[in-house]
């Protein structure tokens, strides 16, 4: 299969698109062999890997996946081990872990909501069941005995949604650059208060933790009982987290100089993707995507269009740290997955003529291994949108993908 035929499918878009997309970089940036270089590179990862697997090309799909399942396994067990059997039922038993990705990770600071401005939005709008929750009828009692910073977590799972969206976040239209300032990124473990509180939360999510981009917290909501392959899932996606939390700081602060600062701040954090078409046939277009769109439908239309995505990113800046914690610890088994967030193929399926899409990226696999789901329903939407931005990054570099998706994410494009 040619190059360009083989990222096609590995992307599960037209050879068109990809024909098409590399004509218009290759006369932009004057670079040529990118396509064939991708592949390359991906076919290379793949049978290295295969073989430290004891499996080959000809592998049966369900094989190859278990394979990697077991190895995710390996990884969540070596981690878990490494944060000193890691327990999600208190602060206590977390913090191995958040000790360990601030080292990897450095002290994270940004722009975020002052405390007295968090205090102020409750007294506007005082959330009731989580007041209820704590046994309060004054929001005023509440705010001077509890933690701000705890509350404003707990609205994420405890209050409704659409209050949430309708009464509570209306008030940020009035916020002002001067409502914000510099600070570290929190990393938090709810007091056990919390735990039974949040079993609702945990009942509809896929793990019991989130994130509060204009706050600058990143959360674990503790539970009273603990599963197994949590280790894996925790340690790379407080990875992710923080780096989400820090670029949005950084969107933020350069939307605080503008007019429709909190216009802007508000719609980013709603996270849609524009079903706007891409605007210019002629010019290159690709599309900016803030969430993943695989996750509730694979055949959305957008997905096999060329795109860039900001959450892919986040996952790229953890692989890094990953790496790091390989590189200090390279009894662990990380270096596995070093290079593999973009790495996939196609393997025959067992008893069928049909071949099937593997991913080999951790996070895919993790995320796998936490649901215990099987072949049919694996994991497959971040390895795609990665190698996605790795088109863009070949021919643009990191650091102009990370500029144009901030300065393009409003109008959810970027024409070069």
């Amino acid at each position: 299969m040619n190059p360009t035929a083989k990222l096609a499918k590995l992307l599960r878009t037209s050879e068109e698109v990809i024909l098409d997309l590399e004509k218009k970089m290759n006369r932009i940036t004057g670079k040529q062999g990118i396509i064939e270089k991708i592949v390359q590179e991906n076919d290379e990862k793949v049978s290295h890997r295969l073989k430290e697997l004891e499996l080959s090309t000809d592998s049966k799909a369900e094989d190859v996946y278990q394979a990697l399942i077991n190895k995710a396994k390996q990884s969540d067990e070596h981690l878990s081990q490494h944060f000193h059997q890691l327990n999600f039922s208190t602060a206590t038993g977390c913090q191995d872990l958040i000790n360990t990705i601030k080292e990897l990770t450095g002290n994270l600071s940004g722009f975020f909501l002052k405390e007295d401005k968090i205090k102020e939005l409750f007294r506007l709008n005082p959330p009731k069941k989580i007041m209820e929750s704590l046994g309060y009828d004054d929001i005023n009692k509440m705010l001077e005995k509890e933690n701000v910073f705890e509350l404003f977590c707990a609205l994420r799972f405890v209050e409704d949604g659409d209050w949430l969206n309708n009464i509570f976040f209306q008030s940020y239209g009035d916020l002002k650059k001067e409502d914000f300032e510099k600070r570290e990124i929190k990393i938090m473990v709810l007091p056990e208060t919390w735990s039974g509180i949040g079993q609702k939360f945990l009942e509809k999510k896929l793990h019991h933790m989130s994130h509060l981009k204009e706050v600058g917290v990143v959360f674990i909501i503790p539970v009273i009982k603990c599963y197994p392959d949590e280790a894996l899932y925790c340690f790379f996606m407080t990875l992710h987290y923080l780096y989400e939390v820090d670029w949005h700081s950084r969107l933020f602060e350069g939307y605080s100089h503008q007019e429709d600062f909190t216009q802007k701040m508000t719609e980013a954090l709603k996270v849609q993707v524009s079903s706007m078409p891409l605007p210019n046939q002629e010019k290159m277009s690709w599309r900016i995507m803030p969430a993943y769109l695989a996750k509730k439908d694979c055949n959305d239309p957008r997905l096999a269009e060329p795109h860039i995505s900001p959450e892919a990113w986040h996952f790229t800046k953890a692989a890094a740290c990953i790496d790091k914690f390989s590189q200090q610890f390279p009894d662990s088994g990380f270096d596995f997955w070093q290079g593999l967030d973009v790495v996939g193929d196609y393997f025959p399926v067992n008893n069928s003529k049909e071949e099937n899409l593997v991913s080999f990226d951790l996070f895919d696999n993790g995320i796998s291994l936490l649901r215990q789901i099987g072949f049919e329903s694996k994991y497959l939407y971040h390895q795609q949108e990665a190698l996605w931005n790795k088109i863009f990054i070949e021919y643009m570099g990191e650091e102009k993908m990370d500029r144009l998706m901030m300065e393009n994410l409003d109008q959810g494009y970027v024409v070069l």
